[in-house]
C-alpha cells in the first residue's frame, strides 16, 4: 500500500527551508530548471510556495546541446512551464563539447561552469538574489561517496551545502530523495523529461547511482541516504569549526604579506596539529591565488614544512609556494616572454625587471664582490663592444668559471640549486658570435676570466627588481 502524501511532502518542504532560512530578505529567486523530474518539481513547489515565502520567481534554462534534439526538446518543456505557471523565461544555449574540447574539461565539469556562468550573469543583470537548484539527498549520497572512494578532506565528506554563499545558490531540495520526488510527480502529474544519459554507466556519478546507492541501501543500511545527509551536516559543521581555528592560526603565524608574497613562520606553524596546517595553507593559498586547491595539492604545500630550502610547490600558472630556510612563502611571478637586447660598454640599462650596466676599467680600479651581482671579463676577449643580453633557452651551454668542460645552463641551474620558477630571473650575456660570457647574477664563463695577460677589463653589474623577470620593457 502506497502511504505517500504529496501533502505531507510539500509541508516537510516548507519546513526545511523555513528552517534553514533560505528566503529570508531574498524575495526574488531564479529557479534553475533543466526539464527533469527533479527541477520541475522544485517549479512547482516554489511556485505554490511563492506567497507563504513573499517570493517572486523567474524560470532560467541552459541548453547544453549535448542531445540534439533532445536537448531542444528539454529547452521547449522549460519555456512552456515558465509560461504556464505564468513566469518570465531566459535561456542560454552553447556547444557544451565544444567548450570541454577547447579548455580540456571533461564535459560534465564543463557543462557546470558554463551553466554556473549562465546562474551568475543572471544574478548581476536581473536584480535577482538567489538561484535555487534541484539538488537532492540522493545527489548529496552519491556526491558523498564520490569524494570517499577518490580520496577527500573534511570539507569533502561535507557533501552538497544547503546554501553556497559565494555562488548565491541554495537546494531547497536537498533533504527529499528521488523517490518521494518521482512520488509527488507523479500524483500531482508535473510533465517532465527524462535525459537519456541517466540511464547509461558512461559517467561515474551513473555507476554509484545505479549500483553502488541501490547494493549499500538492500544489504547494509536501508536509511543510507539520511545517515548521509546527517553526516555531512556533521563534517560541514566541523569545517566550519576547523577552518575558524585555520583563520586565526595563520593571522599568528603570518610575518608579512603584500600583493606579491606572503611569509609564513614554519616554527610557529609546526606547533600545530596537522589538520590545522593543512587548513592554513588551503586558506592561505586560495586567498592568495584565488585558485581552489585540492587535497593533493595542500598536502603537497605544507610537505614544504619538512622538504630542504628552495623546495617549492606551483600552485597556479603565476604562484608557487616555496621553502625559505624557516619561512614558507606564497610568492607571484609574472610569465617570463623571450627577450634579445643588444646592450654597449659604459651605459647603463633599467628594465621592468632588472638593471644592467658594464664598465671599461683599468685593472688598479677592480673591487671583487661576492654575490654575483658584479663580475670582471677580459675585454679583449670579447670581439665586438657591443654585446647581446637574452633569455636563456634549453639548448644553452657554456664553460662555467673554474671548469674545462661544457655545461648545460639547465644542469647548472640544477646543482645551483635555482628552481624552475626562478631561472628566467637569470638572463644570459653573450657575445655577437653567441658565445656566452655570463649566466647574470650567476657564474661568468671560463673562456672570460681575468688572467695575468689581461690588459683591459669590462666590469659586469647585474641586480634583479623584486619578483619574477618579465619581458623587459626598457624605461631609460
Amino acid at each position: 500500500m502506497n502511504t505517500f502524501s504529496s501533502r505531507a511532502f510539500f509541508n516537510r518542504f516548507h519546513e526545511f527551508a523555513r528552517q534553514r532560512r533560505l528566503f529570508d530578505d531574498q524575495s526574488k529567486v531564479i529557479v534553475a530548471v533543466s526539464g527533469g523530474i527533479d527541477s520541475s518539481t522544485l517549479l512547482d513547489l516554489l511556485v505554490k510556495e511563492r506567497d507563504a515565502f513573499g517570493i517572486s520567481l523567474v524560470v532560467a534554462h541552459f541548453n547544453h546541446q549535448l542531445r540534439g534534439a533532445e536537448s531542444d526538446g528539454d529547452e521547449q518543456l522549460v519555456r512552456h512551464r515558465a509560461a504556464y505557471y505564468g513566469l518570465e523565461f531566459f535561456v542560454e544555449r552553447a556547444n557544451t563539447a565544444e567548450y570541454a574540447r577547447h579548455t580540456k574539461m571533461g564535459i560534465q565539469e564543463a557543462a557546470r561552469n558554463l551553466r554556473y556562468d549562465f546562474f551568475e550573469k543572471l544574478l548581476v543583470s536581473s536584480g535577482f538574489g538567489r538561484v535555487a537548484t534541484a539538488h537532492t539527498s540522493d545527489d548529496n549520497a552519491e556526491t558523498i561517496l564520490l569524494n570517499l572512494f577518490r580520496g577527500t578532506g573534511v570539507p569533502g565528506l561535507s557533501g552538497i551545502p544547503v546554501y553556497r554563499a559565494d555562488r548565491q545558490v541554495i537546494r531547497p531540495l536537498l533533504s527529499a530523495s528521488r523517490e518521494e520526488i518521482e512520488e509527488y510527480a507523479r500524483q500531482e502529474r508535473i510533465p517532465f523529461r527524462e535525459d537519456s544519459s541517466n540511464a547509461t554507466d558512461h559517467y561515474t556519478r551513473n555507476y554509484v547511482r545505479h549500483h553502488i546507492l541501490p547494493m549499500v541501501k538492500s544489504q547494509i543500511n536501508p536509511g543510507l541516504l539520511d545517515t548521509l545527509h546527517r553526516t555531512s551536516e556533521l563534517f560541514r559543521e566541523l569545517d566550519v569549526y576547523i577552518a575558524l581555528n585555520a583563520r586565526h592560526v595563520l593571522d599568528l603565524v603570518t610575518l608579512s604579506k603584500s600583493g606579491e608574497e606572503l611569509h609564513l613562520s614554519l616554527p610557529r606553524l609546526r606547533s600545530t596539529p596537522v589538520l590545522i596546517q593543512q587548513y592554513v595553507m588551503k586558506i592561505a593559498a586560495e586567498n592568495f591565488s584565488g585558485k581552489k586547491l585540492d587535497l593533493e595539492q595542500v598536502r603537497a604545500i605544507t610537505g614544504l614544512s619538512d622538504g630542504s630550502v628552495g623546495s617549492w610547490v606551483p600552485i597556479a600558472p603565476d604562484v608557487v609556494a616555496c621553502r625559505e630556510r624557516e619561512e614558507l612563502v606564497l610568492r607571484k611571478s609574472q610569465p617570463a616572454l623571450d627577450f634579445k637586447i643588444t646592450v654597449l660598454p659604459n651605459h647603463h640599462y633599467e628594465f621592468d625587471r632588472f638593471r644592467f650596466s658594464s664598465q671599461e676599467l683599468s685593472e688598479r680600479l677592480l673591487r671583487f664582490e661576492a654575490g654575483g651581482a658584479a663580475e670582471y671579463v677580459d675585454a679583449d676577449r670579447i670581439r665586438t663592444p657591443d654585446l647581446i643580453l637574452r633569455t636563456w633557452t634549453d639548448g644553452d651551454a657554456f664553460f662555467p668559471l673554474g671548469m674545462k668542460t661544457k655545461k648545460k645552463v639547465s644542469d647548472f641551474f640544477i646543482d645551483a640549486k635555482v628552481p624552475v620558477y626562478e631561472k628566467n630571473n637569470f638572463p644570459i650575456l653573450e657575445t655577437q658570435e653567441g658565445e656566452i660570457v655570463w649566466v647574470c647574477g650567476q657564474r661568468i664563463d671560463e673562456r672570460f676570466k681575468i688572467t695575468s695577460t689581461t690588459k683591459r677589463v669590462l666590469k659586469l653589474e647585474f641586480s634583479r627588481m623584486p619578483f619574477q623577470l618579465n619581458a623587459p620593457d626598457q624605461k631609460s
